[in-house]
């Protein structure tokens, strides 16, 4: 399991190193630069300035597209389907390939460090699918929306930001992942949200991992191995002060062989699961037959992370949950300090969190 995304952005810093990148001055006027069928979404990326717009007309492109340039947006403009290229280019690397890429300009191609983030860059209403890595991939960026993409059977992740602030990741669908359909970390305070979207038939619907202010909201997660994930993975920082408010979290009952690199056992059956990760608010979310016996099934559960930090602290109210196994609401003996008030559930381990 990669959820550090280290090898994913040191694949992305190596191949972009490799290319020529169009930096055109300024202009007084933001243009609109219009792509068809059988053109090149890259070179049309390269030649707009900050501040322009690139139109996707409907169509399959067989390519990967890279982006460094503030406030650009990509648009598709009808159905418009990006599958991988025969040769791999831009952000991409074997078995490592990458759909849509937002990088910064000056990223270090040998550590993946870079100085200015890519600011203001939006990316909406494509169908990315087959992709080895990542359908969407963003990097050390600020003010990041990523809008109506369908990102379906990327084998690792299918829309990703790691190490941004600000980020917007909202109506959007993934599915087919063996990973996270939808993540956010690797931020010391991402302050995003992600808002609106469906995951499903992934092995994590939506991961929050090492980060700290995600707001997780309106999303329908069902299906998957795990529904929503909050993670402290045991690096300084931690994890917490996170939202998850208004969301629907049913029969994620798929099973998953675990990923012991990270020391992660078999899962299945899970709802919303809290390891580690401490000070969050879980509130009004519709949370229902999620059913395992692994250590991460039930409703809402809180675990201890394996540096021995408790899921602690957070405030869990007006909740409804039902026929969720073992329990509704789990709680291990190392996570205290926990607020539980007016959740409808029936079952909890230990007895006595639900208050019906």
């Amino acid at each position: 399991m990669r959820l550090a995304g280290k090898v994913l952005i040191a694949a992305a810093a190596v191949v972009v190193s490799g290319l020529a990148f169009m930096t055109p001055a300024n202009a007084a006027t933001h243009h609109t630069l219009v792509v068809h069928p059988g053109q090149s979404i890259q070179k049309a990326v390269d030649a707009a300035a900050a501040g322009d717009t690139v139109v996707v007309k409907s169509g399959s492109y067989r390519q990967s597209v890279t982006i460094q340039k503030d406030r650009l947006t990509l648009r598709a403009d009808g159905p418009v389907t990006i599958t991988p290229p025969a040769v791999l280019g831009g952000c991409s690397a074997p078995g490592e390939e990458m759909g849509i890429c937002v990088i910064p300009a000056d990223i270090n191609p040998d550590t993946g460090a870079y100085t200015n983030r890519v600011r203001n860059v939006t990316v909406t209403g494509f169908h990315v699918k087959g992709f080895q890595g990542i359908g969407v991939f963003g990097y050390g960026t600020d003010h990041l929306r990523i809008s109506h993409v369908r990102a379906e059977n990327n084998t690792v992740y299918g829309i990703v930001n790691f190490d941004g602030r600000f980020t917007t990741i909202s109506d959007n669908a993934a599915s087919g992942s063996d990973e996270a359909g939808l993540y956010v970390g690797d931020a010391p305070d991402a302050h995003s949200v992600v808002r609106d979207n469906r995951s499903w038939n992934n092995a994590l619907g939506i991961l929050v991992r090492h980060t700290h202010r995600v707001t997780v909201i309106d999303n329908t997660v069902t299906g998957n191995c795990l529904g929503v994930y909050l993670l402290d993975d045991t690096q300084p920082g931690g994890s917490g002060d996170h939202v998850v408010r208004d969301n629907t979290v049913n029969a994620n009952n798929k099973s998953c062989p675990g990923f012991p690199d990270e020391g992660v056992p078999p899962f299945s059956g899970a709802g919303i699961v809290l390891e580690g990760s401490q000070h969050n608010l879980i509130v009004d979310n519709e949370v229902n037959a999620n059913r395992g016996t692994t250590a991460l099934s039930g409703g809402i559960v809180f675990r201890t992370a394996g540096n021995g930090k408790g899921a602690s602290f957070n405030n869990v109210r007006d909740n409804e949950l039902h026929g969720n196994r073992p329990a509704d609401i789990v709680r291990d003996a190392t996570s205290v300090g926990n607020r539980f008030a007016d959740n409808e559930c029936r079952t909890s381990v230990p007895k006595g969190l639900c208050h019906h």
